[in-house]
């Protein structure tokens, strides 16, 4: 009976030194595994290393400049946020790479309880008795000739187009969001001269009245008025709605569909573009983060090339382990320890298809890369040749309107005086209306040209730093 009991006594203290050798290497790999996340994973930022503001919201009447719209942008706009989480995830792969180069420590353990069993002494026993089983292993990888150091680097390279691509998004929504913000102060100027033009046609109409009671104007002057006020009602409607849909288009730009009402910044002439074109396309093919990114996934392809040539590499790991299986009645316990070398012989003719098809894809890839640089070359030619263009519209469409003004004047002053007619009046104010909608679109497509070439050289989200203000 003494004897059952201390071997009772040994075996308890053999599974409470395992337990506890468990438990502190558990704890060490969940200490390990904490350090790793905390020097993986940080925030991700935008390539200049700016943080996004804290907060950015839009007050009730506020008025929106197009740096708050930019701000707005980054940090509600669900492109780019999707974009900052695969750079936080692209930043986990290159842990996942790195875990080869850690000891892997796997622990296991068993309970059982079992009836009848045979004791020590070869006497049968019916008592039901337990039995314990703990394990302890680990295994270190010694030597896998750069298979784990080239993972390690093409999920690094990844992790840099995933940058890259962050970019890309920021830049891309900001641009939408500043298309849209133009868009705004177009229709907000064609609001203004339809207005304008409501009030014009109803005076003609009251003159026209006035004309007709007085017995000097046929009932055609008054009813070609009512026409023509009514026609310019139709086109304020339809000004109006589409000025709510350029708010709507706005709000979704910058992320913010249900955003409180707001004004925004008139800016469609208070800057001019002075980069030169020469300089241009040096600066898009040196920044664009599309490109860059384009650029990091070849490097990755190749890194992959390089990676299949080590699939018939060998591997060399050690490994150590420990265990205890007991009950009340027995007990045995061991330990391991060696090293493993496999050496690939034959797999099928694998590892050849492996690099043929990575090399294709880097072949691929390279292909990308000059298809986008031509793209962009195009971008940027067609943005400043825009650009010229409507910044002669602009002189052109100034001269216009002063042209048009007069003549409306004229005509106005010919029918008051009784020697003109309707139609010339309605010609000479359409005339005029057409203008200023002319200047205000020209004045538009010089922002947009600006915005295109911005967008193109790569320095979209910097708020225009090629331009000067007037």
């Amino acid at each position: 009976m003494n004897l059952i009991q201390n071997k009772k006594g040994i075996s308890m203290k053999k599974q409470l030194c395992l337990a506890s050798i468990m438990l502190t290497a558990g704890l060490a790999g969940l200490l390990l595994t904490h350090t790793l996340q905390a020097e993986t994973i940080t925030t991700a930022t935008t390539e200049n290393g700016n943080k996004e503001p804290s907060a950015a919201v839009i007050n009730n009447g506020e008025i929106l400049t197009i740096a708050k719209v930019v701000a707005i942008t980054r940090q509600n706009q669900p492109t780019i946020l999707a974009a900052r989480g695969n750079v936080n995830a692209g930043q986990s792969r290159v842990g996942q790479a790195e875990a080869p180069y850690y000891p892997q420590v796997n622990g296991s353990g068993s309970y059982n309880r079992l009836s009848p069993g045979i004791n020590s002494f070869g006497m049968t026993d019916n008592n039901p008795y337990n039995r314990l089983a703990l394990a302890l292993n680990a295994s270190q990888m010694i030597c896998d000739f750069g298979k784990t150091t080239t993972k390690v680097e093409i999920q690094k390279t990844n992790l840099d187009s995933a940058r890259a691509d962050l970019n890309a998004a920021d830049d891309s929504a900001v641009f939408n969001a500043k298309l849209a913000y133009y868009n705004i102060l177009k229709i907000a100027r064609n609001k203004e001269v339809a207005t304008e033009t409501v009030k014009q046609f109803e005076q003609h109409l009251a003159q026209a009245k006035g004309f007709f009671e007085a017995g000097t104007k046929p009932k055609y002057d008054v009813t070609k008025a009512e026409v023509d006020l009514s026609h310019a009602k139709l086109v304020q409607i339809q000004v109006d709605n589409s000025l709510r849909l350029a708010r709507v288009v706005l709000n979704n730009a910058m992320g913010l569909p249900n955003a409180p009402d707001y004004k925004i910044e008139d800016t469609l002439t208070s800057a001019r573009f002075t980069l030169p074109y020469e300089q241009a396309l040096p600066m898009a093919l040196d920044h664009r983060p599309d490109l860059k990114a384009m650029v990091l996934k070849k490097q990755a392809a190749l890194q992959s090339v390089d990676l299949a040539r080590k699939g018939d590499a060998p591997n060399l790991s050690g490994n150590a382990g420990t265990a205890y299986t007991g009950d009340v009645d027995t007990n045995g316990q061991g330990w391991s320890a060696g090293v493993a070398l496999t050496v690939p012989i034959f797999n099928g003719h694998l590892t050849r298809h492996q690099i043929d098809e990575a090399q294709a894809n880097a072949d691929i890839m390279a292909a990308n890369v000059t298809t986008l640089q031509q793209s962009i070359h195009k971008d940027v030619e067609q943005s400043y040749l825009n650009l010229q263009e409507a910044e002669e519209r602009i002189a052109t469409t100034k001269l216009a309107i002063q042209q048009a003004e007069e003549n409306s004047t004229i005509a106005s002053g010919r029918y008051s005086a009784g020697v003109g007619s309707p139609v010339e009046v309605t010609d000479a104010d359409i005339l005029l209306v057409q203008a200023k909608a002319d200047h205000n679109q020209a004045l538009y497509d010089y922002r947009i040209a600006q915005t295109s070439i911005e967008q193109a050289i790569g320095v979209g989200g910097d708020n225009g730093q090629a331009t000067k203000s007037e």
